[in-house]
């Protein structure tokens, strides 16, 4: 019990240290300190972000999580690839293929996640657990699988009508307006 509370204070200080590398922080972010981010020096982090335990973050291409966002446990995001193409050596050569990642404001990112390089998720998408998300992710789709594809499209007039209310569910939570129902859907 004690070499835990240990352990997660280490953790904890080694990932505030990390973050303070980052090129942009927000406020009131939930990041798990088993958060793993590699150059953080190119990685923008808005307000209101959660991320769950196990990321492991490539932050060598450039990524920027824009407000509001919620990932799951166990996140693998890369930016950047190695050459290939025109390599002098095989399988690839030192070089690196820098492709920026953006996820959208508002974007819920379910558990065991991979996102590849050169990613783009629109505002307010919902990506399913386990997916492998690739390309250019339209606005208030709802994906899954691998690789991913759209099943259906959140309710625009709804999503909007809170957003105008303000109503992020972080935001809210960590200004105490809020506390997590766990009573709803359960039956006894």
């Amino acid at each position: 019990m004690i070499f835990d509370k240990i352990r997660n204070k280490f953790k904890s200080h080694k990932l505030s240290n990390l973050l303070k590398k980052l090129k942009k922080f927000g406020d009131l972010n939930d990041i798990n300190v088993d958060t793993q981010i590699v150059h953080p020096e190119r990685v923008e982090i808005g307000s209101y972000i959660y991320i769950g335990p196990g990321a492991r973050i490539n932050g060598l291409g450039g990524l920027e999580i824009k407000s509001g966002t919620i990932i799951g446990p166990n996140l693998i995001l890369h930016s950047a690839n190695h050459k290939f193409k025109d390599s002098r050596f095989i399988p690839y050569d030192e070089t690196f293929d820098f492709r920026k990642v953006t996820i959208g404001e508002n974007v819920w990112v379910g558990g065991n996640v991979i996102i590849v390089p050169g990613t783009e998720i629109g505002e307010g998408c919902i990506i399913g657990a386990g997916s492998v998300v690739s390309g250019k992710i339209a606005p208030l789709s709802i994906v899954v699988g691998n690789p991913c594809r759209v099943i259906k499209t959140r309710d625009a007039e709804h999503y909007y009508k809170l957003k105008k209310e303000n109503k992020i569910y972080l935001k809210n939570k960590k200004e105490n307006q809020i506390t997590p129902n766990l009573n709803i859907g359960y039956n006894e």
